[in-house]
């Protein structure tokens, strides 16, 4: 994130609802006795820390699920005990101890002294921090992975796997008697390891070894595992399995989706061969140990058909993802539930952002499950999903798939582009070896420019030719999308569009997906100036008859299994055969299957020619009346239809079918002719004969070179630089010898970078593009020089300065082009005598929000993530059109958590806006927008950060996309930098940790007049619902912290129960606003208010965003008495049309406030005479 500016709301009257932190509460600190104290936040620990300030003690910090502490500077003589199933903590004090007793992972920073750590009970522990002298660490519990980034003294007294990062290089291990240590030394310098004997061994830079009780250093850093039952037992055994049989790989076949060939004797790639070839092993895993390692793995949690039509949910289980025996075993289970229906579970995880890499071989050993509707999986997605745009045009590697029901084939693929194209091999072994019963090697060999699979050392498949590009922009420079990080993912899918869905063969309880180690080889260095291969496309001449079908007279018996001409294919529950007798090929169904491709006669090899016009004709009948679907597509382009899916009518006599079409896509040596037969409500016997294609015409499709406007609505072409020849398509570079123009790496972002010394001319500029007369635009780029220069940009005829600085800056011009404009071209200068550079050019028509649509992804907008881990954002161009899709874990504890914000926006004072946008989610929750003043560069009379909202709702999202709209008007001063955000962290208080997705689209903000304000009748009730008839429509609750306050609706009234009333009035709040108040009229607010405690409560009449004052009080209540609320008052300010009437009930004026229910019924608000 580039900037982590946090984007809080704090009101300046003393009931505006703040954007402030909030914890569960829990037993609070006590003193008793100065020695043991439990907390529950960061501000209980500041309090306890302060209340026994050079006394001995243990504080226990305990918060449900996430502890996330800070030990302030200081020196203190307390033993910290953390628990908790997740922990973070960091030390920039002096404390006694830390003990973790953790059920799940713990992080630890120290900053400051600790004096010893004790690792009582945890999955496992990550260490870090500054420090230079090595911490004492005491490892009493069993398998705990240790992850070191910092000084470390170990002392194990339990089997332990360490894993040593940079910054651990004066790190050192003792191992007491019968303890184990599995080493991993990624410093650049030996480790010493000190056993119970005394013995010393050293662990060398870059070696994994194991250290045994005995003294003995076993080498684990590129092994096949095999155990001794492994080597003995070589029985299949299906439940809990972790035995490997024989792992001989038998036959092969390779190929892609449209067929394979035969290896007859093929040679078989070793780690000593990719050793030799400058490989190293960066990583692996080899499930030693009895859980699944958190430092490497995510458990990724998605609910049912979330891809793919899938029918389990991807839980975090230990019934579904278990580690075994040195296996890791994830694992399908099927529930009957009350109802009698059946829902399943599975296991799937990924290495993201703990191990991703760019290039390398990509290797995992593992037995599949069988059964029909399993598919399990070894593969890759990218680390950054948005770089070149959501599936497929990021890109997929998929190392290995099997079917549950063809275990003896499996499948390797990379997905790319758009339109989505993919490239597909097959490797088949014999029945005795298949996938399922014996435990094989899946690989992948991904350099720039080529991807190479293996099952077991043996090459299946190799592609280099694929493409990145989103639909109605260029093409993204080649190797893209292959050429930046990705990280690994196993899982297994129950059921899918794909591999089918399970039947009443299908079991469960024994069966699973198990994975013996995956490893990754990586050579030190790569070279990534590679070119795209040049397929010269040779198509084939016809039969001299003029034919492009090969026995389409069906002369010649054929196997119809083979890859020769005619082939006869069956999938998804597809039942029948073909056969060629008396001139035609008869193709009888036993069981249509559930697609169309389901029964399905093809003849692949077909040439076609870009302009071509062809013509299909065939003979055809049924037994009795039928349909059929024929196309023909491109099976080494995804399939794309060159002649659309044609629905046949079948009649019982012969009828000749005659079709005529165009080729509009570019050649295509093996196009493919197709007749599907499957799903189509009759198993009728089909008869085909006389089956031609004829090429009948050709008319040159030229291509239309004129500028438009792209689809995201940028009239630049290739302004992010990734396309084209150096990345530079579409772009006229002018310069002298001695200047040097290039675009940088990924790391860097890919910006244009330009280097001269002082008076030389360089420009980069585009001509022709296709900007309209008498409109409005807005230019927009991002640019950065080593010193400050000033930078002239020419556009449309129009000159704008832009002032850099040597940091990057995005800038923003609007300009109008004139009525008979003539110059349509852009042009930077660039020769500034230093380096320059220059990214995200821009030209859209100008808009108070830009890309509001995201037709141009996230282009204009910034993500906020508090815990980046905990979010996942895509523009979702699969399940919606182009919207913003989050998928969030944990809204953390504060609203501003999650926020998507855009700056620059300008609002006019005085000016009427409409602002609209569509949002939903997939469980009921509360979001919060706003349109507020930048505080990071306003300040207030006192020097604090102005934060003031000039329009601010909480709304509730449902599952459907609702329309909300907002009309304001402008009351400040007029602000050219105004934040428009979305928060959608704890909005209300609420904490919310079940994963959910919100998509957000069609954001607009647009000027509109003054709407007309009618004077409201007096005496009307201008609430709604003020008897809470309708429960709480109209109403909104606010709480800053779960807990604080349940609320009840009684009959006439509502019941707040306040176990905790916070630090703040706003803390505990029932709210309505949208009604008006007219400047210079009185009203009279009238409700009835019962507490069961004497405590005060306070209403408030103000503007929307709570800012401005118009009425109210403090109304004090006696116990368990009822009161009868008048509060008149007159409004002095203007008339606003968006009033907000609010009943605090949190900590009024700072006084203490106990406990209490308060009971409101009543409600009502009238304009009265004077």
């Amino acid at each position: 994130m580039k900037n982590k500016t946090l984007w809080k709301q704090v009101g300046a009257a003393a009931i505006a609802a703040a954007m402030v932190m909030s914890t569960v509460p829990a037993t609070p600190v006590q003193a008793a006795g100065g020695k043991t104290l439990a907390v529950s936040s960061q501000k209980q620990l500041n309090q306890a820390l302060k209340t026994v300030k050079g006394k001995n003690a243990v504080i226990t910090v305990k918060a449900g699920k996430n502890v996330k502490i800070t030990i302030p500077k200081g020196t203190y003589k307390v033993t910290i005990r953390v628990v908790g199933k997740k922990a973070a903590v960091v030390n920039n004090g002096t404390v006694k101890e830390i003990v973790v007793n953790s059920k799940g992972t713990v992080a630890i920073k120290n900053n400051g002294t600790i004096k010893k750590v004790t690792v009582q009970n945890a999955k496992s522990v990550s260490f870090s921090g500054n420090h230079k002298k090595a911490v004492p660490v005491v490892v009493n519990a069993e398998d705990v992975s240790m992850i070191l980034a910092a000084p470390a003294k170990i002392t194990a007294k339990k089997d332990v796997n360490i894993v040593l990062k940079k910054g651990a290089e004066k790190s050192s291990i003792t191992c007491t008697k019968n303890a184990q240590a599995q080493v991993d030394n990624q410093t650049k310098k030996a480790i010493s390891v000190k056993i119970a004997d005394g013995t010393t061994l050293k662990v060398e830079s870059g070696e994994s070894c194991t250290i045994t009780p005995k003294g003995k250093k076993e080498d684990t850093s590129g092994e096949d595992k095999t155990d001794e039952k492994d080597k003995t037992d070589g029985k299949d055994q299906k439940t809990d399995d972790t035995s490997d049989g024989n792992a001989s790989s038998g036959s092969s076949s390779s190929g892609n989706s449209s067929g394979g060939t035969t290896v007859e004797t093929p040679s078989k790639l070793t780690e000593a061969d990719l050793l030799k070839q400058g490989y190293q092993l960066k990583w692996q895993d080899n499930f030693d140990g009895n859980f699944l390692n958190r430092a490497d793995w995510n458990v990724e949690l998605h609910e049912k058909g979330w891809v793919n039509s899938e029918w389990q949910e991807y839980v975090d289980s230990d019934k579904n993802i278990q580690v075994k025996d040195g296996k890791l075993l994830i694992k399908p289970v099927e529930t009957v539930n009350a109802d009698g229906t059946r829902s399943y579970t599975s296991g799937r995880i990924n290495t993201q952002g703990k191990h991703d890499f760019k290039y390398g071989y990509f290797e995992c050993r593992a037995k599949v499950p069988t059964g029909k509707g399993y598919l399990p999986a070894f593969w890759m997605m990218p680390t950054d999903e948005n770089l070149y745009g959501q599936w497929p045009k990021c890109g997929e590697i998929d190392i290995m798939e099997v079917m549950g029901q063809e275990t003896n084939k499996a499948y390797g693929t990379i997905h790319y582009g758009e339109p989505h194209d993919q490239s597909q091999g097959t490797c088949t072994v014999d029945a005795k070896n298949n996938f399922a019963d014996q435990y094989h090697t899946y690989a992948c060999d991904w350099e720039p420019g080529k991807i190479t699979w293996y099952i077991d050392g043996v090459k299946f498949h190799e592609e280099s030719d694929w493409f990145s590009a989103k639909s109605g922009q260029g093409e993204v420079a080649y190797p893209a999308p292959f050429d930046q990080p990705f990280y690994m993912i196993l899982n297994l899918a129950v059921g899918g569009s794909w591999v089918g869905y399970p039947d009443d063969s299908t079991t469960y309880a024994d069966q699973q997906f198990a994975v013996d180690y995956v490893k990754v080889y990586q050579k030190d260095s790569y070279d990534e100036n590679v070119e795209k291969p040049v397929k010269n496309v040779i198509l084939r001449e016809p039969d001299t008859t003029g034919n492009y079908i090969n026995n389409g007279d069906f002369s010649i018996a054929e196997n119809l299994s083979d890859d020769k001409n005619w082939k006869f294919l069956t999938t998804l529950d597809g039942d029948g055969k073909a056969e060629i007798k008396n001139h035609e090929m008869v193709i009888s169904t036993v069981n249509m299957g559930t697609a169309d491709y389901s029964i399905q006669l093809v003849q692949p090899d077909v040439p076609l020619q870009k302009g071509g016009t062809y013509k299909v004709t065939f003979d055809a009948y049924a037994d009795e009346a039928r349909t059929m679907i024929a196309d023909i597509s491109g099976p080494d382009h995804n399939y794309t239809r060159y002649w659309k899916d044609t629905k046949v009518e079948l009649g019982t006599q012969k009828t000749t079918y005659t079709y005529v079409f165009q080729m509009t896509g570019s050649d295509d040596a093996n196009g493919r002719l197709e007749f599907n037969l499957g799903n189509a409500a009759s198993t009728a016997a089909v008869h085909l004969s006389n089956v031609r294609i004829e090429k009948t015409g050709y008319e040159e499709i030229k291509e239309d070179t004129t500028k438009k406007v792209l689809a995201d609505g940028n009239y630049v072409y290739n302004g992010s630089f990734q396309e084209g020849k150096n990345r530079l398509g579409y772009w006229d570079i002018t310069k002298p010898e001695n200047a040097t123009t290039e675009v940088t790496g990924l790391e860097d972002g890919r910006r244009l970078k330009v280097v001269s010394p002082k008076g030389t001319v360089v420009t980069a500029g585009q001509q022709g593009l296709a900007l309209s007369e008498d409109t409005e635009y807005v230019l927009s780029f991002s640019a950065q020089a080593n010193e400050a220069e000033t930078m002239t940009v020419h556009v449309a005829g129009q000159e704008f300065q832009a002032e850099l600085t040597n940091e990057k800056k995005n800038y923003s011009f609007s300009f109008h082009t004139a009525a008979d404009l003539t110059d349509k071209n852009i042009s930077f200068d660039l020769g500034l005598g230093t380096t320059v550079y220059l990214d995200d050019v821009r030209i859209d028509e100008d808009s108070l929000i830009k890309n509001g649509s995201f037709n141009a992804g996230m282009a204009g907008f910034e993500v906020y993530c508090y815990t980046p881990s905990n979010v996942k954002y895509v523009v979702d161009s699969l399940n919606e059109d182009n919207a913003a899709d989050f998928t969030i874990d944990d809204t953390g504890e504060a609203d501003w958590h999650i926020q998507l914000k855009q700056t620059g926006v300008k609002l006019e004072q005085g000016q009427w806006y409409r602002l609209s946008l569509k949002m939903k989610s997939s469980i009921d929750r509360k979001v919060s927008y706003a349109l507020q003043r930048d505080g990071s560069t306003h300040k207030d009379a006192n020097g604090n950060e102005d934060w003031t909202p000039y329009c601010q709702e909480t709304v509730d999202l449902t599952g459907e996309y609702q329309t909300i709209t907002k009309e304001f008007q402008m009351k400040e001063d007029t602000d050219l930098e105004t934040i428009f955000n979305i928060a959608m962290g704890a909005v209300g208080g609420k904490q919310i940790t079940q994963q959910h997705r919100i998509c957000m689209d069609d954001i607009v903000l647009e000027k509109i007049e003054a709407p007309e304000i009618k004077p409201e009748e007096t005496g009307k009730n201008l609430l709604t619902n003020g008897d809470f008839s309708d429960g709480t429509s109209g109403w909104g609750i606010n709480t800053n912290a779960d807990q604080k306050a349940t609320t009840v609706v009684t009959h006439g009234g509502i019941v707040f129960q306040v176990t905790n009333p916070g630090e703040n009035d706003w803390d505990v709040q029932l709210i309505q606003n949208g009604f008006t108040l007219e400047k210079g009229c009185k009203y009279r607010v009238k409700f009835k208010v019962t507490s069961t405690k004497a405590r005060t409560i306070k209403l408030g009449l103000m503007d929307n965003n709570c800012q401005t004052w118009y009425g109210g009080a403090d109304i004090s209540l006696a116990e368990a008495k009822e009161k009868e609320v008048s509060c008149e008052f007159t409004m002095q300010k203007d008339t606003d049309n968006d009033s907000k009437m609010l009943i605090s009930m949190g900590k009024i004026n700072g006084e203490n406030t106990p406990a209490s229910d308060i009971t409101l019924t009543n409600f009502a608000l009238e304009k009265i005479t004077e």
